[in-house]
């Protein structure tokens, strides 16, 4: 799901969650030195090397210069069992990628005057279960579920694979099943929060308003209009025979084709060559050959952000409708990402230049790879035009000062892990030297310099891709150019973050030495040297504690390579953080009212300190939701 920059945290659940992309290549690593391609045949060579040094099995490459095609080809294997090559009509699954295609449809439907993107969902379809208390004032209208400004959770994880229902499962009864991820979390167009539920409520809309599935709308007046003969949501007997085998973790280790239910969101397959002519489409401003099929206007439209905040207070990069901005190379490109279980890919396109690339791989063995791909074919194809910045303007210290402050992260994309962007997901704005400096908590800090109105830009970015702006109640906020930007946050007084930290740091700290003087008393016991010892629950109430919830965490990294199914290891998170709490609070009781005289005092000050050390975590994974985890539940 992509919406992680250095400064925010990688989602744990990516992995698992087969939409949860675009995805996060702002690594939070140091950007190795890759060759400069001057040619067709280095830059091959080049992506052939970063492959094979991150132990991909195959790419789908596209390339498209001055317009039209330069090279369409592959690299390596669609296929390791049948010794397939990947060819330029190998057919991936494209993941994300697929919401460009629906908000085509949407937007053809308004041309036909069957549907308005600013109409309230609420009117349009109330049949979709969705809570919005904001609903006078925000309402949730389509544009937001396309800017991702509709204020949605993501998925639940019960939400994501597909495993016993019709492969054309009605997209009303996923949100009839899954209500969670409608209940809107803060008022309407003012946050961006990638949210795939709300592209399966968009390709519901294209069903309602066409009469007719959403995917066969799409081929029929998308896809075919465009020249994609092969590509469909759909696994059809024409795509079937050229689909590449997706792989993951080891560069072997096959993945199966897993259904999913919310297929507006990321069912789309396509090769390199079909995925030119949409690059080429974008570059011709909505035309194919001599036909029109968008005006310019709707295509200008896609390419930039209105609703949110960030939008209406002058910043103009970010997520507009399906096609998001990127400062790479030092140049503004737009396009999308996108991942699904075996799949990463991107295109992306430059119309002030007039070129445009497609890399689709076969694995998510390392979202590197992806990265370096995208680096190595922006600097070849951007490599004979000016890269210009926007000018900086001077701004004196004190001018500077009044930005500066801790930001906490206040639009989390998957709500059940909002406590790790708590955590260490916040922003650090500080002046050093007379120059705005932003960081993570802990990071090494990077200069933003001042380019307009609250506006800043990175020094080799090309124009403003971070704005600081006050909201309706007078607060300063934070934010940056849609997925690639620094996270929504509002500043807060910095003390509770750090104090927050190091409060969760020290009891870990002390449940970990229960942990050690445990092994002591096992052998103690073992060989006999406690057996006048009294009151023994007090130490192993709080240490069965421990072990509960290091059970639940070990359960938890197993269930999410199958999420959403009732198994040992999904049972073994709800027992695990269930009898945590309960435990907790029993070895409180049993250290604060054991009798004082037939325990040792420094054994009863201990377990008194572990026992509410646990009881700590415990309030902080009340907070979270995490008691009781059901990763089954919708």
């Amino acid at each position: 799901m992509r919406p992680c920059a250095a400064r925010r945290p990688r989602q744990i659940f990516w992995m698992v969650a087969a939409l949860s992309l675009p995805l996060c290549l702002r690594a939070q690593e140091k950007k190795e030195e890759l060759p400069r391609p001057k040619t067709l045949e280095e830059l091959q060579q080049a992506m052939k090397g970063v492959l094979e040094k991150n132990h991909v099995p195959g790419a789908g490459v596209a390339l498209v210069s001055n317009g039209t095609l330069l090279w369409c080809g592959g690299f390596g294997k669609a296929d390791l069992a049948a010794n397939r090559d990947i060819t330029c009509d190998t057919e991936f699954r494209v993941g994300s990628i697929s919401k460009t295609f629906v908000v085509l449809a949407l937007l053809k439907l308004q041309d036909d005057g069957k549907i308005n993107l600013y109409a309230r969902v609420r009117d349009l379809a109330p049949e979709i279960p969705m809570t919005n208390r904001w609903d006078a004032t925000n309402p949730v209208r389509v544009v937001n579920l396309l800017e991702h400004t509709a204020g949605f959770d993501d998925m639940s994880f019960s939400e994501v694979y597909n495993r016993k229902d019709a492969w054309n499962y009605p997209l009303l009864r996923v949100f009839q099943d899954h209500p969670g991820p409608q209940n809107v979390r803060w008022p309407p167009g003012t946050r961006f929060s990638y949210s795939n539920p709300g592209y399966g409520v968009a390709g519901y809309l294209i069903e309602k308003a066409s009469r007719r599935p959403f995917d066969q709308y799409i081929q029929e007046n998308v896809l075919a209009p465009l020249g994609i003969a092969r590509g469909d949501f759909r696994m059809t007997e024409a795509n079937r025979p050229f689909l590449a085998q997706g792989y993951e973790d080891n560069p072997s280790r096959v993945v199966p084709y897993k259904n999913i239910y919310l297929r507006p969101a990321g069912d789309m397959k396509a090769s390199p060559g079909e995925l030119a002519k949409l690059v080429q489409f974008f570059l011709q401003r909505g035309r194919v050959a001599d036909v029109t099929l968008f005006k310019p206007e709707a295509i200008a439209r896609m390419e930039y952000p209105e609703t949110p905040a960030s939008a209406k207070h002058s910043l103009r990069l970010g997520y507009g409708l399906a096609n998001y901005t990127e400062l790479d190379g030092g140049v503004v490109t737009h396009g999308h990402d996108g991942g699904i279980d075996g799949f990463i890919s991107t295109y992306r396109y430059m119309p002030e230049q007039n070129w445009g690339y497609v890399v689709l791989l076969n694995s998510t063995v390392s979202f590197k790879a992806l990265q370096n791909m995208n680096r190595l074919a922006i600097d070849f194809l951007s490599k004979d035009f000016p890269k210009p910045q926007q000018p900086v303007i001077n701004l004196s210290a004190r001018d500077l000062d009044k930005f500066t402050g801790y930001y906490a992260p206040r639009a989390p994309r998957d709500q059940l892990f909002a406590f790790m962007e708590e955590l260490s997901g916040g922003t650090r704005v500080r002046v050093q030297n007379g120059q705005l400096v932003v960081s993570g908590l802990f990071d090494k800090p990077e200069p933003l310099l001042p380019v307009g109105k609250g506006l800043f830009r990175g020094q080799k970015e090309p124009e403003a891709s971070t704005i600081f702006f006050t909201d309706d109640t007078g607060r300063m906020c934070l934010t940056g150019a849609g997925m690639d930007g620094i996270s929504y946050g509002e500043r807060v007084f910095p003390v509770w973050p750090y104090l927050r930290l190091a409060l969760l740091a020290l009891c870990f700290a002390l449940m970990i030495t229960s942990i050690l003087f445990a092994v002591v008393w096992g052998l103690r016991k073992l060989f006999g040297g406690m057996k006048d010892v009294k009151h023994l629950s007090v130490r192993v109430a709080p240490l069965i504690a421990i072990l509960c919830l290091a059970a639940a965490i070990f359960g938890f990294t197993k269930a999410v390579g199958n999420p959403g199914v009732v198994n040992g290891w999904s049972v073994l998170v709800w027992l695990g953080t269930s009898f945590f709490a309960v435990l907790s609070a029993v070895g409180l009781a049993l250290a604060l009212f054991v009798p004082r005289e037939e325990i040792h005092r420094g054994v009863r000050m201990h377990s008194l300190l572990v026992s509410l050390s646990c009881c700590i975590v415990t309030l902080f994974m009340a907070s979270w939701h995490l008691l009781g985890l059901r990763l089954w539940a919708p």
